[in-house]
């Protein structure tokens, strides 16, 4: 991880350390694609090598990473790295916010759409199976502790406290857009329906240019959804499920729901990385969206540099937080002609 983090921003990421972030305006920089200084030759620098060459040590980067893929306590943490459980704490913060400054942009690159990301992200939804397909949508409640006065609010439908990173992902598994500390009790419809993400897809002309006739009915970009959302225009979502449900509905279903996983995959290899958001967060209330945030940019990055995904990862994580999310099985009913009729026109594509 740490290694991928330098090749990409380390220099920038270093003086961004050294001075307070906001003074600091974002710089174009370049990289040598076949250098291997990093992985060669720094593994070779003594502490105080390392040091002159970098402005400092890479201590405080790796205790923050640490602290990410970790679910020990700030406090076990600090004692590995010998420092105090609130250093650790601020370390981890610092390292969010440079992280967030620096990168959030490189790697959230999807909105506003050009027609070259609409036409690799929609190509890629292709061989997945569903056509005019930009991004597959959902929410993930992620345990966090909160004040007394505010319980209620983030007291969700499965009987735990949690706040929602409502995402957009593509076919590679990246988060394109990410509604980061909606308070648990909330759905997902109702985060979108108030989303910048909504807006885009509702007006932007790149969008609309790349619009496409199937079976004679103009369809739009699409985002596919669960259920949990309004079909509409932008969102796509399944046919109802009914006991005697049609062949051809089921098969909709299928195609939907096979490309939609891969938002559901997305926030598992989020949790399974960064064991710290799949346990929950017992951060102070206000650090809970950044800290979330910076773990779906390095996501992101990881995915950039194919850093595959360990799979024990994936069955640890299974054991470390047993809390089901909420909202599954809520259904929003109301819909619209246009809407079906650019479903009804996918369901045919596919029979």
């Amino acid at each position: 991880m740490l290694a991928l983090i330098s090749r990409k921003l380390y220099r920038k990421y270093v003086s961004l350390l050294s001075s307070p972030v906001k003074s600091r305006k974002r710089r174009v920089w370049s990289t040598v694609e076949n250098s291997r200084f990093w992985e060669d030759e720094v593994p070779k620098f003594s502490d105080k090598k390392f040091k002159t060459r970098f402005g400092l040590t890479d201590k405080r980067i790796a205790i923050a990473l640490y602290a990410f893929g970790s679910s020990a306590e700030y406090r076990t943490i600090g004692s590995l790295f010998g420092v105090g459980r609130t250093t650790t704490g601020e370390l981890v913060i610092e390292i969010c916010n440079a992280v967030v400054d620096v990168v959030q942009h490189e790697v959230f690159d999807a909105y506003p759409p050009t027609s070259e990301k609409i036409s690799e992200i929609v190509g890629g939804f292709e061989k997945l199976g569903f056509p005019q397909c930009y991004d597959a949508i959902d929410g993930c409640h992620i345990e966090v502790k909160v004040p007394k006065n505010e319980a209620t609010d983030y007291y969700n439908f499965k009987g735990w406290h949690s706040v929602i990173l409502f995402a957009a992902v593509d076919h590679r598994y990246r988060f394109t857009y990410i509604n980061v500390g909606v308070p648990g009790r909330s759905n997902d419809s109702t985060i979108f329906e108030n989303s910048k993400l909504k807006k885009v897809h509702c007006t932007n002309e790149t969008f609309k240019a790349h619009s496409k006739l199937i079976e004679g009915v103009v369809v739009p970009m699409l985002l596919i959804g669960d259920s949990a959302f309004r079909l509409s225009n932008q969102v796509m979502k399944p046919f109802l499920f009914s006991v005697d449900q049609p062949e051809h509905e089921k098969l909709f279903n299928y195609h939907l729901s096979a490309c939609r996983r891969v938002v559901e995959n997305a926030f598992g290899h989020l949790k399974a990385r960064f064991r710290r958001i799949g346990k929950g967060l017992e951060v102070d209330r206000n650090n809970v969206n950044t800290i979330i945030k910076t773990c779906c940019i390095l996501h992101n990055l990881c995915n950039n540099h194919n850093d595959h995904i360990n799979k024990k990862w994936m069955i640890q994580i299974q054991t470390l937080n047993s809390k089901q999310q909420p909202q599954r099985g809520l259904i929003v009913r109301n819909e619209n002609a246009s809407a079906s009729r650019i479903r009804n026109a996918l369901m045919v594509h596919f029979g």
